[in-house]
């Protein structure tokens, strides 16, 4: 079994976060959001453009800066940093948090907490990488050994180094928007006929809005579990792949017999490790937040491979 001592002396290459590509990024979505205003709504409710994008962007970052605060709450965390930690296990978890932040280069230490739930997950949240949180469940820390301890720890730090967090709020502020947008001319009248015939159609409306946000949730979740992909490469980079690999078989392993989850253990999925909540037909598979575990281990066996 591998431990946290054979990674004291690892070095390891610390990314960066790509700031031009995703100024770049943002600014084709702004120039994109500008651009299907003026077509489908018309060149009136260009004066509103500032408007739209606050009000499409608000509520995503709002959200954000709010995370941590919410996660607490809503899991009854306790933060066993700073001499908090009352087992073993936990030690170790504070330990390996401790450790990958200083190799990653994080500035502040992110907050380290415990939540009480059969889930065996982990999630990491926070409105920046130096503001960040990581959350192990208590069922973790009981079905887990060392090793697959610290392969899920290294997971939610590749999260917080990545940038996840905001890349995400991002991404879903533009779902948003083209949402509103592409409903926009069904609520109100614009310059071409087909605004004024439907500006009174709030069925109408609410159709478009659904079909909207129902291929904008494709598009979202096609993003996150690119970045869960991402998150086990960089996690199974900063260890080893067998880190990574070990916590995704026991993750597979335990997942089948799951039962006596908590309600609360439905809310942000998306920021763990692992969705439990995932249909397993092709429509599960289209809104589905992470990867199956299959692909994902497959992912890491492929890396394994190559260092062969």
């Amino acid at each position: 079994m591998k431990g946290l001592a054979e990674l004291k002396n690892k070095f390891v290459k610390v990314p960066h976060l790509n700031i031009f590509k995703i100024g770049t990024w943002v600014t084709m979505g702004l120039f994109a959001t500008f651009l299907l205003v003026y077509i489908f709504v018309g060149d009136e409710m260009l004066n509103y453009f500032p408007l739209l994008i606050l009000f499409a962007f608000g509520s995503p970052f709002i959200s954000l800066m709010m995370s941590k605060a919410m996660v607490k709450r809503a899991y009854n965390i306790r933060m066993i940093g700073e001499g908090g930690a009352t087992s073993e296990k936990e030690k170790l978890v504070v330990d390996t948090v401790t450790l990958l932040s200083q190799k990653l280069g994080l500035q502040k230490l992110p907050e380290i907490g415990v939540y009480p739930s059969n889930d065996i997950n982990a999630f990491a949240t926070g409105a920046s990488k130096n503001s960040a949180m990581v959350a192990v469940s208590q069922g973790l820390l009981n079905s887990m050994n060392e090793t697959e301890i610290i392969g899920v720890l290294a997971h939610e730090m590749s999260h917080v180094v990545n940038g996840d967090m905001l890349t995400s709020s991002i991404l879903e502020g533009f779902v948003s928007a083209f949402g509103l947008i592409a409903s926009l001319p069904f609520l109100m009248g614009g310059n071409n006929n087909r605004g004024r015939r439907a500006a009174s159609s709030m069925a109408t409306y609410y159709v478009v809005r659904n079909i909207a946000n129902f291929f904008g949730k494709i598009v979202s979740s096609a993003y996150s579990r690119r970045r869960e992909f991402a998150a086990d490469k960089l996690a199974a980079e900063i260890t080893e792949p067998t880190y990574m690999k070990s916590a995704l078989v026991r993750l597979q392993e335990i997942s089948e017999g799951r039962i006596s989850l908590q309600d609360s253990d439905r809310e942000f999925a998306s920021f763990k490790i692992t969705n439990n909540f995932s249909m397993g037909n092709i429509f599960g598979s289209l809104f589905a937040s992470h990867p199956s575990l299959e692909k994902r281990i497959e992912a890491i066996e492929r890396m394994e491979n190559k260092e062969l």
